[in-house]
């Protein structure tokens, strides 16, 4: 499986088919998602996604068929009525134990695992185990440089920066930038860059001036969580957990991708996978793999 020969504008439409959007009252707010309950799974086992800072679940729909075909899957952007990180942990535990959600594990990217890790310490009797993939840790044991890498992504003045150019942004123009964005690092993969182009446009009605602000908002809002986790708050996933930090990820510190090792019992680490904070995009074939082969040991 390779991403620049998927096609994404049928991927999606297969998405919309077998998982469609509903929308169920939580917490005393609308909250919509898709669940696909899977009569027989290769895993028994509820696999939620968990998107980065665009917090676009619907841009995991490239995945969405390979993993629907092995386990039950729950996905759902994140829902502009809560308004902190705390709320939509909340909310999001609420969902899994309203659908009934079996033997879940959490898959979070980049900022979704910073959320993994919040709502499995807030409500582990929700979690069996967690995916962690190019993300941080909130250690109470970050060294100086870690601590200050994370504190430059989200300070408060960063935090009103974004939501200030977000309010100016003309939104037409935002999946054209993303898109070049892409471009720069998928330079040398022009079937990989069709696929990001059709993908932003299957995602585009969701990606509003209202949305972008509360996601620039939920980041900086994690400066409420900084050194808040304690490796004692994940004791209960020994065995359990998944850590996907490419070496040539340079998103985050090294310190900081070692405590996040060191905070999670007996974890499965992998460093070695190529392609630095897009891995799933330069090699979603072994991504999955790897995915896959630790979801066989659960």
């Amino acid at each position: 499986m390779d991403f620049a020969s998927i096609d994404m504008k049928k991927e999606f439409a297969y998405y919309n088919e077998v998982a469609p959007k509903q929308t169920a009252t939580i917490l005393g707010a609308d909250f919509t998602y898709r669940y696909y309950k899977n009569p027989n799974p290769a895993v028994n086992a509820t696999m939620v996604m968990l998107a980065g800072g665009t917090g676009l679940g619907d841009a995991f729909s490239m995945l969405a068929r390979t993993f629907m075909e092995r386990y039950s899957l729950l996905s759902f952007n994140y829902p502009i009525a809560y308004d902190d990180n705390e709320k939509t942990a909340d909310a999001i535990a609420e969902l899994i134990r309203r659908v009934q959600a079996e033997n879940v594990y959490l898959w979070g990217q980049s900022y979704g695992g910073v959320l993994a890790q919040i709502i499995a310490k807030r409500h582990p009797d929700v979690v069996r185990g967690l995916i962690l993939t190019s993300t941080a840790s909130m250690s109470n044991n970050l060294r100086f440089a870690g601590m200050q890498c994370l504190v430059n992504m989200v300070n408060e003045e960063k935090e009103q920066k974004n939501i200030s150019t977000y309010k100016k942004l003309p939104m037409k123009l935002l999946p054209p930038l993303m898109n070049m964005a892409f471009k720069k690092h998928l330079k040398d993969n022009p079937g990989a860059q069709a696929g990001i182009k059709e993908l932003l446009k299957q995602v585009g009605p969701d990606m509003t001036k209202d949305y972008f602000c509360h996601m620039a908002h939920l980041l900086g809002d994690l400066r409420n969580h900084l050194g808040t986790h304690q490796k004692e708050d994940f004791a209960f996933l020994k065995g359990r957990v998944l850590i996907i930090e490419p070496d040539d990820d340079k998103t985050f510190t090294e310190d900081i991708k070692e405590e996040l090792i060191r905070m999670m019992p007996e974890p499965r680490v992998v460093r070695e996978l190529p392609g630095g904070h897009l891995a799933m995009l330069f090699d979603l074939e072994g991504f999955v793999k790897i995915m896959n082969d630790f979801m066989d040991t659960q």
